[in-house]
């Protein structure tokens, strides 16, 4: 009996979206890495359709190029961009675009240089093998991120650099590509011209996304009021930036995105009301939970189509090959993490990225969805093609089966998976003001109710006198363990008073004296100021905390009251510099 085509997709995508659901339950309750599991049961899957044809309908859906760069891509980059925090982003922009930036290409020249030396692969071909197998995927990493806590700086800096290095990565491969195909010799004038045509897909990128974001602001305005539109129409737009970008403007289509995600990010923290933005993110997180569910399984059955095992063990030159790519990776993001972040906290000694988050951010570096999608996008003709999508499989394998299941227990080992001391401390003061609390609640219920209910009150009076002389006595403790010094203690007291104001700020929020817009500046200044303290500048010095942001709107204000005093937005410009004083 034949089928209809269309059916047999949505039978496949139906089981597919059911095997997700089912792992992501059990996964969850054996607290395995989301995308790590889905890869592996993938490859289950693919492996016992040869034995049950019954499975053999999950094959009739083929991880391609199309599919990943052009259905995938979009709504996981813009997913990414809308939710990442612009304050923190353009706090750690350096080290952020160097990684992203300069870090691919380095890592690029390396990879090619290691992989042309010892496999079969032409310099070329390396290097086309180099660019694309240099893109970051975060989503194992961000996940367990979440789940155990990780301070916000490191999610920053690893989801930032795999956002824009994944564009970076797609620009430099399609380059690289064109260069291999036109025979044209690797010299100066080839690598210039190159160069040239790098800067303006990327450039180009950034400025068609934010002019679209810009523009993305009407139908934000027009539609905040209802979520469901204002869901459909961000769908649109997500595809539509993509398509735009590399179709009619002939740049970067995944930088465009990220441009356009970050702007319209900013736009909606202004104009949409914290309901409206809360369903928006929901939405956003299941467009991703979807686009990852079935990206990470159908790498899992794609790779046991290719049959690895088997390639591996009858042919060791491709086993020696695989072992040459991995080693060139490793090396590769070694130097790039290692090397240029040191170069850039040297730039920028405030804002240092510590040891511990440049350790976390090498081994948290795996491979995914765009490397698949460049290598799948070879010609079958393309010489050494089955090679360099076998590579990428195995290297894509590998980090997500060895970094990717060991990551947890780095950060363990590292203790950012604890609660910092602040975070202790303020536990047991916590326990402590709310046992004060209730005594003085039983005192005054006394004092207010008739004899009767003298001796319970006493009772629970007496039993909550002990619960605070335990808290009182796990203070002690925890202050012998830690043994703070002097400075340390400073240090502490700054924190919790920080955290102090931060609540009071919320507090006043939630009495509805300020809007959102306020209370996310003034947030953020608190962010600042913890930051300073927690590098050991008591008191934070106000030019360190001083945001970009706010240097720019005092500059627009400035601008616009030597040259339009009368104007309406001079008169919006001083209420908002106002209100976040």
């Amino acid at each position: 009996m034949v089928h209809n085509p269309l059916l047999t997709i949505q039978i496949d995508l139906l089981l597919l979206l059911l095997i997700a659901s089912l792992a992501a339950v059990i996964l969850t309750r054996l607290q395995f890495p989301y995308t790590v599991g889905l890869v592996l049961l993938g490859l289950l899957l693919g492996g016992l359709a040869d034995w049950f044809p019954a499975l053999d309908v999950l094959n009739s859906l083929n991880l391609s190029h199309d599919l990943i760069l052009f259905v995938f891509v979009p709504p996981l980059i813009f997913e990414s961009a809308i939710n990442l925090d612009g304050r923190l982003l353009l706090r750690n922009l350096t080290p952020v675009l160097t990684l992203a930036g300069p870090g691919l290409l380095i890592s690029t020249a390396i990879v090619g240089a290691i992989v042309t030396w010892g496999t079969p692969l032409t310099l070329g071909q390396a290097l086309l093998f180099g660019s694309l197998i240099s893109a970051t995927d975060p989503v194992a990493v961000i996940a367990l991120f979440k789940e155990l806590g990780a301070p916000k700086q490191l999610s920053i800096l690893v989801e930032g650099e795999s956002l824009f290095n994944d564009a970076t990565a797609i620009v430099a491969f399609n380059i690289i590509l064109a260069l291999v195909l036109s025979g044209a010799p690797l010299g100066g004038d080839t690598l210039l011209q190159g160069g040239i045509s790098f800067l303006m897909a990327f450039v180009g990128g950034l400025v068609v996304g934010a002019a679209l974001g810009f523009l993305g602001q009407f139908p934000l305005r027009w539609a905040k009021d209802n979520w469901l539109v204002l869901s459909t129409l961000s769908l649109v737009f997500a595809y539509g930036t993509f398509l735009l970008a590399e179709e009619v403007f002939g740049v970067s289509g995944v930088i465009a995105i990220v441009s356009a995600g970050l702007v319209v990010g900013w736009l909606a923290d202004v104009y949409l009301d914290p309901e409206v933005k809360t369903s928006g993110k929901e939405f956003w997180e299941y467009v991703a939970f979807l686009a990852n569910s079935l990206i990470f399984l159908l790498v899992g059955i794609t790779a046991a189509g290719f049959d690895i095992v088997s390639e591996l063990t009858e042919a060791g030159a491709v086993l020696g090959a695989l072992g040459v790519a991995v080693l060139a990776i490793l090396v590769s993001r070694a130097v790039v993490v290692f090397g240029l972040t040191f170069l850039v906290n040297g730039v920028r000694p405030h804002d240092r990225v510590s040891w511990p988050f440049q350790v976390v951010s090498y081994w948290g570096g795996l491979r995914g969805a765009v490397c698949l999608a460049l290598a799948l996008s070879f010609d079958p003709q393309f010489p050494n093609r089955n090679l360099m999508v076998l590579l990428t499989l195995g290297v894509a394998l590998f980090t997500l089966l060895i970094p990717g299941t060991t990551i947890s227990r780095l950060m363990h080992y590292l203790g950012l998976d604890q609660p910092p001391v602040l975070e202790q401390v303020k536990l047991q003061l916590g326990h402590i003001v709310a046992d004060q609390q209730a005594l003085n609640d039983l005192a005054a219920l006394k004092t207010n109710t008739e004899v009767f209910f003298a001796d319970p009150i006493d009772q629970m009076a007496a039993e909550q006198q002990q619960n605070l002389e335990q808290s009182q006595q796990s203070l002690r403790q925890l202050a012998q363990r830690l043994d703070l010094e002097p400075d340390q203690v400073k240090q502490l007291l700054w924190l919790i008073a920080l955290s102090a104001e931060k609540a009071y700020y919320r507090r006043v929020y939630d009495a509805g004296l300020v809007s959102p817009k306020v209370l996310d500046q003034v947030n953020l200044l608190v962010s600042l100021k913890s930051d300073a303290v927690k590098r050991g500048d008591i008191p934070p010095d106000p030019e360190d905390i001083d945001p970009v942001e706010f240097r720019l709107q005092n500059l627009r204000y400035r601008l616009t009251e030597r040259y339009l005093p009368n104007s309406k937005a001079l008169q919006v410009l001083r209420s908002q510099l106002l209100s976040a004083q």
